[in-house]
């Protein structure tokens, strides 16, 4: 029988019934934030197996040791994450013409904690919004949640009007995550409530 049901009864989900704890001051989140703080659960897809992940996660950048609680969103092709102010070597006013320069850029997670972080812009990226189309520098950045660190190209620019601080988008879940979206509590609740 060649369908797609036989990869259904292949599911197996095994979980970690790791406590979950409830965190309500930046410094804990950031201080107590391990892959060991969230309920693990995978699923085998054949000879694969991979992890679960709600449609909010808290996601650390590893170079600012920030974390972010994160809307996954498997509709964007990027990561995108919240800058409040940037700084270009030799800024040029025309964007693409920064590419290869360095970026000295300053994040901030919805907890008021604030890191600044330099890389080098990789691309700029025209991106379409519901609301208009805009270009944004691409930049590397490594992400982690569930033991899962990935180096990835992430979209920077202005989200203080957005519920999220952080996207968590194709380029971080491929191959890695199948989304859950009856995690939700589980995986949002590490932030009580702050987006």
């Amino acid at each position: 029988m060649k369908s797609a049901k036989p990869l259904l009864l292949c599911l197996v989900v095994i979980s970690s019934a790791v406590g979950l704890h409830q965190y309500h001051s930046s410094d804990s989140v950031a201080k107590n934030f391990s892959p060991e703080s969230i309920s693990l659960t995978t699923v085998s897809l054949g000879d694969k197996s991979v992890r679960l992940i709600g449609p909010v996660a808290p996601v650390a950048e590893n170079v600012s040791g920030l974390v972010f609680k994160a809307r996954v969103d498997t509709g964007a092709s990027r990561c995108s994450l919240h800058v409040a102010e940037w700084e270009i070597e030799d800024a040029d006013a025309e964007m693409s013409a920064n590419v290869g320069k360095t970026i000295r850029f300053r994040l901030v997670n919805r907890q008021g904690d604030s890191q600044w972080v330099t890389r080098q812009i990789a691309e700029v990226d025209l991106v379409r919004t519901s609301e208009a189309e805009e270009m944004r520098y691409l930049v590397p950045l490594s992400l982690s949640y569930q033991g899962v660190e990935r180096e990835v190209l992430v979209s920077l620019n202005d989200r203080s009007k957005m519920n999220f601080a952080m996207l968590l988008g194709r380029n971080y879940l491929a191959g890695e995550f199948v989304v859950d979206v009856s995690r939700e509590e589980a995986d949002g609740s590490l932030f009580a409530g702050n987006p």
